[in-house]
């Protein structure tokens, strides 16, 4: 018993280490991929066809990762197999910056590194829940997010005083936060798996036609065997629409009718949305702990609806643009804590890789279709009716996940 208990804290410390590790190394190359369009643009002179094609990346990778991640992730010793060649590859191409100075290649790079970085997330998830007890996981998993946010508000700033020096040093940037990365990555290849108990399911080969069917009936499966998360995931998918039409439309709305500086950006946008997320992430952890999942999404929701409600009160005073930021930050940070963890809650004692993957999935659907949508409204309508019509959206979805619990509440006492 006493070298169980021994194994069980050297398998619970090294998850530690790497779950603060890789969050704070792979934070550098997640703040510089933010400034990439105003890198593309300035530096390199690239195409608004160029722009908006990084931009629509996100969602297109996210599909193509829920394949991986779905595929590999049938295995159950695989998993860790898709974690570290996840960390490996997503990195990869922005080592070879000096040698592919061009804005396509960077464009290229961008997409390999969305595509790896959500597909090894299920991965990660299910390892941090098989080492990690429920009770503390989210404390830690909220803390790692906050110390990593943190982090990237100073380096934000750090960033973008180096690159006004000196435009060529993204190069640099670039490299030496891919190197970072991998020691992260590092840190997680020493995490110990341990395994499931065996299962009863043959595995077999599946044909080309089954392999791009198979993950999305997989997943449409889990749903209707799991009404719960199926629910779950229709009032995230509404709150998750509002929240796209809104962030499709806002440049517009910045600079038509709020007519912000830069300064007033950056300050919203590093500082405001930085203290919302820093001071919030670890109470957000706590409640995840002791709440319902479902009420707890349903409060994160209603706050991503404050959001469009402040910057429609913003033309009349700047103060409420601030406002939403902080907001924006509050509910970031309890909607990253509560999109990654989710998966292992409603897994309990089993793989939850499915279900992160399903999580994967409806990022790219909702991806692929909003933020279209958002512009084309705000092409005809104006920017202003698509905050309103993403106000209601988040409203909805909110709603929907506070009525979902309060039945589940009545359930429990009848």
């Amino acid at each position: 018993m006493t070298v169980l208990r021994d194994i069980a804290k050297r398998e619970t410390f090294l998850t530690r280490v790497a779950l603060f590790g890789s969050s704070i190394f792979s934070e550098p190359l997640t703040v510089l991929l933010c400034l990439l369009p105003f890198i593309l643009a300035k530096d390199l002179e690239a195409s608004a066809w160029q722009i908006s094609l990084l931009i629509s990346l996100r969602p297109i990778m996210s599909l193509v990762s829920f394949y991986w991640s779905a595929l590999l992730g049938r295995k159950s010793e695989l998993l860790k197999l898709n974690l570290i060649a996840s960390g490996i590859l997503a990195r990869l191409p922005f080592i070879f910056v000096f040698a592919f100075e061009q804005a396509s290649y960077l464009i290229f790079a961008a997409a390999v590194y969305i595509l790896f970085s959500r597909a090894g997330i299920p991965a990660w998830m299910e390892m941090l829940k098989r080492n990690l007890p429920k009770e503390p996981r989210g404390k830690l998993f909220s803390l790692a997010y906050m110390i990593g946010y943190a982090e990237g508000i100073g380096i934000g700033f750090a960033m973008g005083f180096l690159l006004d020096l000196n435009s060529e040093y993204w190069k640099y940037l670039f490299l030496i936060s891919s190197l970072l990365g991998l020691l992260g990555v590092f840190l997680q290849y020493r995490v110990p798996l341990p395994p499931l108990e065996k299962t009863t399911v043959e595995e077999h080969s599946l044909s080309l036609w089954q392999t791009v069917v198979q993950p999305w009936k997989d997943g449409f499966t889990l749903m209707r065997t799991r009404p719960d998360f199926a629910r779950f995931q229709w009032g995230f998918m509404w709150g998750g629409a509002g929240v796209m039409l809104v962030t499709a439309v806002l440049p517009l709305f910045f600079v038509h009718v709020l007519k912000l500086s830069h300064t007033n950006f950056s300050t919203a946008r590093a500082v405001c949305m930085g203290i919302g997320v820093v001071l919030t992430s670890s109470i957000w952890g706590k409640a995840l702990g002791k709440t319902r999942l479902i009420f707890l999404t349903s409060i994160v929701i209603l706050l991503f609806a404050l959001f469009p409600a402040c910057l429609l009160l913003a033309p009349y005073h700047i103060t409420w643009f601030y406002v939403a930021y902080l907001i924006w930050g509050i509910a970031q940070g309890g909607s990253h804590i509560i999109w990654n963890l989710s998966g292992p809650m409603f897994a309990g004692s089993a793989d939850s890789s499915p279900y992160s993957s399903v999580n994967v999935l409806m990022v790219g659907l909702r991806g692929m279709v909003f933020p279209f949508l958002g512009s084309l409204l705000a092409s005809y309508y104006g920017p202003t009716i698509v905050l309103i019509l993403g106000l209601v959206s988040c409203l909805l979805g909110a709603f929907f996940m506070r009525a979902y619990s309060e039945s589940q509440d009545q359930k429990t006492l009848a």
